[in-house]
């Protein structure tokens, strides 16, 4: 019985500690967002004819945003510049390659759909900049 106490002691205090530790991310990234200053979110993009995702990160920075391609891509897709979401869906059973903690944005532009993943925390940010500009 001591072992049971003891094991659950350790796993409510690890998983306390991992909570303390995405929080004080979660409110760094906010107060940087706030103060206008440079954050990047990882993001993976896929073209919805294409078979593979392209990996890159989603930089906001005083307003604006870009996408920047993870550097060993030969031919990385491109985030369209007038993308605009039009649903958020958590990845579907096909989507193996994705994370389960990513949550799947839909966005529409004139060069065609898009599929833009970002992480559960940090997939409000990326909505918000796509919408704004």
């Amino acid at each position: 019985m001591d072992t049971f106490v003891t094991f659950l002691g350790v796993f409510a205090g690890g998983a306390y500690a991992v909570a303390l530790y995405l929080n004080s991310r979660q409110r760094n990234i906010t107060a940087h967002l706030v103060d206008g200053r440079r954050i990047k979110i990882l993001c993976v993009l896929k073209d919805p004819r294409a078979p593979r995702w392209t990996r890159g990160h989603f930089v906001i920075e005083s307003g604006a945003w870009t996408w920047e391609p993870s550097a060993r891509q030969d031919r990385p897709l491109m985030l369209p510049l007038d993308a605009q979401p039009v649903r958020i869906r958590p990845p579907a059973p096909g989507e193996r390659r994705l994370n389960h903690r990513f949550f799947v944005m839909e966005c529409a532009s004139d060069e065609g759909d898009v599929l833009v993943a970002a992480p559960h925390g940090q997939v409000e940010h990326v909505f918000m900049a796509l919408t704004r500009g």
